[in-house]
């Protein structure tokens, strides 16, 4: 999954996002509305993580999840 995708179906990836990290907010999501670097510095603020660190997250929940049903 890309983040074009990611974004297309924002409101689709919120539970999942948040399921993935945890420590993500409703309003945290809700202020990202779909940015990646939103979604970056979010991670960064929560985590701790260098710009880095919130990228390779990101990249690798990217390659990891699918929509359910969707055949990897």
């Amino acid at each position: 999954m890309n983040w074009v995708e990611i974004q297309g179906n924002w409101e689709a990836m919120r539970p999942l996002l948040q399921t993935h990290w945890q420590r993500l907010t409703d309003e945290d999501l809700a202020e990202m509305a779909g940015s990646r670097a939103g979604l970056t510095d979010a991670l960064r603020r929560r985590y701790g993580w260098s710009q880095e660190g919130a990228e390779e997250a990101i990249c690798a929940f990217e390659e990891d999840v699918r929509f359910p049903g969707a055949v990897k």
